[in-house]
């Protein structure tokens, strides 16, 4: 068989991965962070801190920090829980323009052997030069007590009325870990980004939309298609409007993407396969699937639980407004958050919990997407919006089930085939790419085969 019929087999299974020569088979990374990523050091004061760069995404960390007191999850036993706080500070240049957001993903070390908190928590805090606070979120396990990413967004919103934080110059960011005294004290990998959304040209309203169609449609029905869920947001799957399939162990979590302009609505179902493992396996885990949506921003948007008993469980994300600049002046957070057009992020995750109770094993996962509404027309920014905005390669990615490759929001991440890069291995993903691509892999591992058939000169 020639090396090009062998690439063109490999194309023909779904979701196979192949691995460039000389590399060896690895297990996924647990979190795959932005390719290019730099690495800086967060200060332990406001006086040391790292600046961080609009547009630019950075690899980072934080400790445990010293043992407090504090409450987590409440009186025990009428003494207060211990807890640990660990702080590290960046800064970051903003203009008087420019809504800005500050996002920060905490990426504990996964594995049975870590164990998290209810009240085990990452927060970003954006402050002026005098302190005064622009916005703080805090993202927590809750009763989701198992290691997984989590990440929280602060912003600064430039108002026409004035206010705090509203001028150019330096602004404080403030990360910190919370952790419960008989938590895993290890070491949190943390991904920071600065994304900045630019001004109208013209005032914006300063009021939030009326009425909204709210009612749920229909999910799509049809025969499912398999596409694969990334680590996290840096490689997250694709999709568009439609039912896809996957698989999830016990205690991972999965991430897809969502093209959304401006003037749709997208309406989630996410349903969790019946058992299939021993007959004899029967129980009950609460809160067994999670899924939560996020905006282009990272910021948080909604989540939904749905129990398991051995039959099949759908966790359904509530209705959300259109896509609307107008949206960030409404009271409710989740409605305020479909506030601009881009890629909307999902992500999946089974609890370990799982384990005990049907086994350690795949279970089958179906997701159901409805994008509702033709793309309205964008607001007049005073430039380009970055991320803020789709594109037509985003929605070719979207179409043919992609992975991006790049850096955090704030960047112009071009979606490539496959399932995203890592920094310690690259792959080829397979499912999904088109005949010229399949043609391009052929000559590559033709080029290959051919200079190892070639004789070997004497040096």
């Amino acid at each position: 068989m020639s090396a090009l019929a062998v690439a063109m087999c490999a194309a023909a299974v779904p979701a196979a991965v192949v691995a460039l020569p000389g590399s060896a088979a690895a297990d996924p990374a647990p979190y795959v962070f932005a390719h290019g990523a730099k690495t800086v050091q967060g200060a332990l004061t406001s006086t040391d801190a790292t600046e961080l760069k609009t547009g630019e995404t950075y690899r980072s960390s934080v400790e445990a920090g010293v043992r407090g007191t504090g409450l987590v999850g409440g009186l025990v036993g009428g003494a207060r829980a211990k807890e640990s706080a660990g702080t590290r500070y960046y800064r970051v240049d903003l203009d008087g323009s420019s809504d800005t957001y500050v996002s920060v993903v905490a990426v504990p070390k996964a594995g049975a052997d870590v164990k998290v908190a209810f009240n085990d928590s990452i927060s970003v805090t954006l402050q002026d030069q005098q302190g005064n606070r622009c916005d703080a979120e805090t993202a927590a396990f809750r009763s989701d007590e198992y290691p997984r990413p989590i990440a929280a967004t602060a912003e600064r919103l430039v108002r026409e009325s004035g206010g705090r934080c509203q001028d150019a110059g330096t602004y404080d960011v403030v990360v910190q870990r919370r952790t419960a005294a008989d938590s895993t004290r290890e070491r949190w990998d943390l991904e920071l980004n600065v994304a900045a959304e630019p001004a109208l040209k013209s005032p914006p309203a300063t009021a939030g939309p009326g009425a909204w169609p709210s009612a749920s449609p229909r999910p799509p029905a049809g025969i499912p298609s398999e596409r694969r869920g990334g680590t996290g947001f840096n490689d997250a799957q694709s999709l568009r409007q439609g039912v896809w399939n996957d698989r999830i162990r016990p205690g991972q979590t999965l991430f897809y993407r969502v093209p959304l302009d401006w003037g749709q609505q997208l309406f989630t179902e996410v349903e969790l396969g019946s058992s299939a493992g021993d007959a004899s396996r029967t129980g009950f885990v609460p809160n067994a699937l999670s899924v939560a949506l996020y905006n282009p921003a990272r910021t948080p948007v909604t989540s939904k639980d749905a129990s398991y008993g051995g039959e099949p469980s759908t966790a359904a994300l509530d209705s959300l407004p259109p896509v609307a600049y107008e949206n960030r002046y409404l009271s409710r957070a989740d409605e305020a958050g479909v506030r601009f057009a881009g890629w909307y992020y999902l992500k999946v995750s089974l609890t370990p919990e799982m384990t005990g109770t049907f086994g350690n094993q795949e279970s089958g996962l179906t997701l159901r997407l409805t994008v509702r509404g033709d793309a309205a027309p964008a607001p007049a920014y005073v430039r380009d919006p970055g991320a803020f905005q789709v594109t037509e390669s985003d929605l070719a990615a979207a179409e043919r089930g992609s992975g991006p490759i790049g850096g955090g929001p704030g960047q112009q991440a071009e979606a490539r085939g496959g399932i995203g890069r890592s920094n310690r291995m690259t792959v080829v993903g397979i499912a999904g790419i088109g005949t010229g691509s399949v043609l391009v892999l052929g000559l590559g591992v033709w080029t290959y085969v051919a200079r190892r058939r070639a004789p070997v000169r004497p040096g």
